[in-house]
Formats: C-alpha cells, structure tokens, sequence
C-alpha cells in the first residue's frame, strides 16, 4: 500500500463519519435538526426528495428520477412522493412536453419548509465553524466543490451540464440513505 492508498481511506473514513457517525455533520442526531419544523409526515428519505426536487426544478423530475435517486423501486417512490403531497409540500403536474408524463414539483408550503431546513444547515455550519478563520472556511468550500466536479466527471453518462450542478443535486446535507421512517 503506497501513501495515496492510505490518504484516499483517510478521505474515506471522514467522509463516513461526516455523513453518518451520530455527531457527524449529517449523521442521526443533526438530521433530527434539519427535519424539526417540518410536517411530521417527512422522514429523512422524503426530506432528500423534497431537496431533490429543488435542484432538479426545471423541469421538475419524474417519479422514476426520484426512484433512481433512492436506489430503489418506482412502487417506494410512489410511497413517498405520496406522502409529501398528502403533506402539502408538493404535487403531481403534467409535462408540458409530453402530457403522459407525470412530474413531481414542490408547493409553496414545500418551498418554505426547504428554505426553513437550509437556514438550520447554515446556522448549523456556523455553530460548527464559529472558531475557524474566514480563509480556512474558504479553502474549504473551494476543496469540497473541486471534490463535488471530480466525483461528477467521473461518473458514467456525466457531461459539462451535469458537472456543473453535482453539487445542487447530490448535497451531501440531504437525508442519508435510510428506511422511510424517522
């Protein structure tokens, strides 16, 4: 094993804690302050699709885009996109292109919830980094989005439209891939 080998698990071992470990930045507890405010009909999965839905507008995506995002089937999509238009947060509309499809949007109440939920992340991340140095937050985010365009250049089918908006649609501050319960 050269050094790079033993860097990149580095990598890897702080990317699994950030997202899942329990104090982690998007680990279990923190989620619970992402979601709190929101109708208790939205579990993490559905909070992931509601943000989902937010960077994927125009055009709104489809059910089966929502089931490719959680990596299961179109029947578990349907479950979930149920549940957030029984809570107000989005609804069905028709394609204006092709009248079959059905696409999924958010409502005005989803729209309000999602920037509620974005204000805690930014509150969150300050709390986080209140003793960092400007420049230090700075690198940061510049690495964290270079990482963002690397990943999406090397993923199958990515072009420059695709690479461009990775980091909208796939933010890691999303609900991790968890059952649809809380």
């Amino acid at each position: 094993m050269n050094d790079r080998d033993e860097e990149l698990r580095g990598l890897d071992a702080v990317l699994r804690e950030l997202r899942h470990a329990r104090y982690g930045l998007y680990g279990p507890l923190v989620r619970e302050r992402f979601l709190d405010g929101l109708p208790a009909e939205v579990t993490p999965t559905g909070y992931r699709v509601l943000r989902f839905v937010e960077a994927s507008s125009p055009p709104p995506p489809t059910v089966s885009d929502i089931a490719a995002l959680l990596l299961s089937d179109r029947a578990r999509a349907v479950r979930v996109v149920d549940r957030l238009t029984a809570a107000g947060l989005v609804t069905r509309v028709r394609d204006t292109v092709d009248r079959r499809i059905r696409r999924v949007d958010l409502t005005d109440a989803g729209r309000r919830h999602i920037g509620l939920a974005a204000a805690r992340r930014t509150r969150l991340l300050g709390e986080a980094t209140a003793d960092w140095p400007d420049e230090d937050l700075a690198r940061l985010t510049d690495f964290l989005e270079r990482l963002n365009a690397s990943v999406a250049r090397h993923l199958p089918g990515a072009d420059a439209a695709d690479v461009s908006g990775a980091a909208d649609v796939h933010d890691v501050s999303d609900a991790t891939d968890v059952p649809d319960g809380r």
